[in-house]
Order: C-alpha cells, then sequence, then structure tokens
C-alpha cells in the first residue's frame, strides 16, 4: 500500500480529523499541506468475502514536493520528542516514596509522594501553589536566566 502513495504524502490517517489535525500542525510549521481522501469507491476484499478490503487511507500532502522530506524529518522528531516525553512520564510515575518540599509563601515543610515531584501543587498549610522539587531535574534550570529579581538592577544591587 506504500508504494501506491503519492511522493508528496508525509502522513496518513484513518479518520478525517486526524488527518486535519496532523495537516494544520504542518502548516504551523511553515509546511503548505494538503487532506487528501481515499477514493469514493473503496477497493473491494475479495469476491467470496474471505478478506476485508483495506481500510481507507487519508493522505495528508505537501503542496510542494521538495518539502516533502523535510515535513517528515519534522514530524519523526516531534514523534521522538512525545516519545522521550512519556517516558519521563511513566519514570516519574513509578516512583516511589517520598519528597520534602518547603512552601514560599508560608515557610513551612510538607512531604509528597516521589511520583508528584517536578510538579506544582496546592501547599496543605497556605493553600499557595507550591513546586515539588524533581531530585532528577538538578541543574535543568542553571542555564536559564530569569533576569533580575523585583527591586534590584541587573549587577544584582537593589534599585
Amino acid at each position: 500500500m506504500a508504494d501506491a502513495l503519492d511522493p508528496r504524502c508525509v502522513g496518513t490517517a484513518g479518520d478525517l480529523a486526524g488527518a486535519n489535525a496532523l495537516a494544520e500542525w504542518l502548516g504551523r510549521k511553515g509546511f503548505a499541506c494538503e487532506v487528501v481522501p481515499p477514493p469514493a469507491v473503496p477497493p473491494a476484499g475479495d469476491a467470496l468475502g474471505f478478506t476485508e478490503p483495506p481500510p481507507p487511507v487519508i493522505e495528508v500532502r505537501v503542496l510542494d514536493v521538495d518539502q516533502a522530506e523535510p515535513a517528515r524529518a519534522t514530524i519523526a522528531e516531534a514523534r521522538e520528542e512525545l516519545r522521550e516525553v512519556q517516558e519521563r512520564l511513566l519514570k516519574r510515575a513509578a516512583r516511589t516514596g517520598t519528597v520534602s518540599a518547603t512552601c514560599e509563601e508560608c515557610r513551612r515543610s510538607s512531604d509528597w509522594p516521589a511520583a508528584s515531584a517536578g510538579s506544582t501543587q496546592d501547599c496543605p498549610h497556605c493553600g499557595a501553589y507550591m513546586d515539588i522539587p524533581d531530585p532528577e531535574a538538578e541543574g535543568e534550570w542553571s542555564g536559564v536566566d530569569f533576569g533580575a529579581e523585583d527591586g534590584e538592577d541587573e549587577a544584582g544591587g537593589k534599585t
């Protein structure tokens, strides 16, 4: 079946909603696309009814054939990023034990299930939002420049 696809085809879907979602996402990434529904008359199975006809395939095609490979690469990168996020979430959900966090508002400490690490929760004491630290994510923020604190200039002095 894959041999019969147009060279501009960058993805397929079993339903129109999925094909439209892929085409819109690719459009936001800079790839002009069209959704091509299957032929009006689906291919038949065998005459005896032993095999089912293949399900309809809705193609998502880029308008410019030169954009097909870059679009496929963009889809592959997004799939890989999604796979990595899913792995992190599964790993987080499998954690056992507890993690302690201190509320920045009321300065009281509370214990949380380890699966909550890296999330934001309501403080059980004052109700404020509090970040539950993720020990495995330490250092992730080390390269981020958050700018000057309120009331400080760029050199770190008080304004």
